[in-house]
């Protein structure tokens, strides 16, 4: 098997191989392309997507790096989705955990409760699903704060999937940290109502006294 000399390619042909090599420790390795192969980096790979493995089968644009030698370029994994792992889900069960035993405290039957949670959640998910489609044929993207209300309208649960199933905008520190803003708001929410609404209470007569 040999290398592909770069200028047999054109930079506007995307194209299709598979990793032939990959050492994820210096976070390179090889794309096979037909019976020749690529240099690819880490680097040069989409942002938001799983560490690649031997195998798998990707789509890249032929470049050069700095010293004019031939490598793959925006480099994108065919089949996205990643394993949702236990520890992932054993931290959502948690994470639900404070807001389900509030559900029981509300006036409302469980199961409406219930009802809003997955149906938000379903939602959202299908709003990453798309989103993660969009950014990938580079197309109009779904609006973060689209994203967040979504969150905060009760589909944090399956935000929180969609980031590890589809490996969508789980890298990107400043949506996290909005996230996770908002996953908290649920839980301290969810003491507040078991609670007897001590938190509510206090920043209603202070929204009123400044009134």
């Amino acid at each position: 098997m040999r290398d592909e000399p770069f200028q047999n390619f054109q930079a506007s042909s995307p194209q299709e191989g598979k990793i032939s090599q990959w050492n994820d420790g210096k976070g390179c390795g090889r794309i096979r392309y037909g019976d020749k192969t690529v240099f690819a980096h880490i680097r040069d790979f989409e942002r938001g997507q799983r560490r690649p493995r031997v195998g798998e089968e990707v789509r890249f644009m032929m470049g050069a790096d700095p010293k004019g030698r031939a490598c793959a370029m925006r480099v994108t994994l065919v089949k996205q989705g990643g394993r949702v792992g236990i520890g992932s889900w054993i931290l959502l069960t948690a994470l639900l955990i404070l807001p389900g035993l509030a559900l029981a405290w509300l006036p409302l039957p469980a199961w409406l409760g219930i009802g809003v949670f997955a149906i938000s959640s379903v939602i959202t998910y299908v709003m990453y699903a798309h989103d993660k489609g969009r950014a990938m044929a580079a197309g109009w993207r779904v609006p973060e704060s689209t994203l967040h209300l979504a969150e905060l309208l009760g589909g944090w649960p399956g935000a929180f999937l969609a980031q590890r199933r589809l490996r969508h905008k789980c890298s990107k520190v400043s949506y996290q940290a909005v996230f996770w803003c908002i996953v908290m708001m649920f839980q301290i929410g969810a003491v507040d109502v078991m609670l007897g609404l001590p938190l509510s209470r206090q920043v209603m007569a202070r929204l009123f006294e400044r009134g």
